[in-house]
C-alpha cells in the first residue's frame, strides 16, 4: 500500500474565488459548472468560507452502504467511486457523514483527487486546498505546538 494521503482544508485561508470548485467540474465534466464540482463551498458567518469535500474516512461508511461495490479504496488509501458501477441507489448519499457525495444524470460521484492530480489544490493561490502525507500533516502539527509552547 502507498503512503496514506489526506486532504487539509484550512477554511481561514479560503477566499471563496471558487477556482477550486470551477477547475474540479472541468476536470471531471468539460463543463465549468459549480453544480458539477465535487466540492462545495458554502459561507459562514462566524468560520468564513467552508469546503465540504470527501474526507477519505477511515472507516468510510460509503463503502461499507454501497450494495453494488462501486465505492473502494485506492493503493494510496483514498477512497473513490466507479460511476460505472454505481446503481443510483444512494445508499452511500445518505451515509456519507461530510455530505460529500453528489447527484448527477442517475449517478453518484465523489472527489477522486483527480486520479492523484489534485488540480483543486493546484489551482488555489492561497493554499485552502491542499493533499498530503498523513505522516507530514501529523509532524507539521507537532511542529507548530512545539513552536507555540517554546515561544510563549
Amino acid at each position: 500500500m502507498d503512503e496514506e494521503r489526506i486532504v487539509w482544508l484550512k477554511h481561514s485561508k479560503c477566499s471563496g474565488c471558487n477556482l477550486c470548485r470551477l477547475v474540479c467540474s472541468y476536470s471531471k465534466e468539460n463543463e465549468f459548472n459549480l453544480g458539477l464540482s465535487r466540492i462545495s463551498l458554502s459561507e459562514d458567518e462566524k468560520y468564513g468560507f467552508i469546503h465540504t469535500i470527501c474526507r477519505n474516512c477511515e472507516d468510510a461508511p460509503c463503502m461499507d452502504a454501497c450494495p453494488a461495490g462501486a465505492i473502494y479504496r485506492r493503493k494510496d488509501n483514498y477512497v473513490v467511486l466507479n460511476e460505472m458501477k454505481c446503481v443510483s441507489c444512494n445508499m452511500c448519499v445518505m451515509v456519507c457523514p461530510f455530505n460529500a457525495i453528489g447527484t448527477k444524470k442517475d449517478v453518484n460521484y465523489k472527489c477522486d483527487t483527480c486520479e492523484g492530480k489534485e488540480r483543486c489544490a493546484q489551482i488555489c493561490y492561497h493554499g485552502a486546498i491542499k493533499f498530503g502525507s498523513y505522516k507530514k500533516f501529523i509532524s507539521d502539527k507537532r511542529r507548530l505546538v512545539l513552536d507555540r509552547i517554546e515561544k510563549p
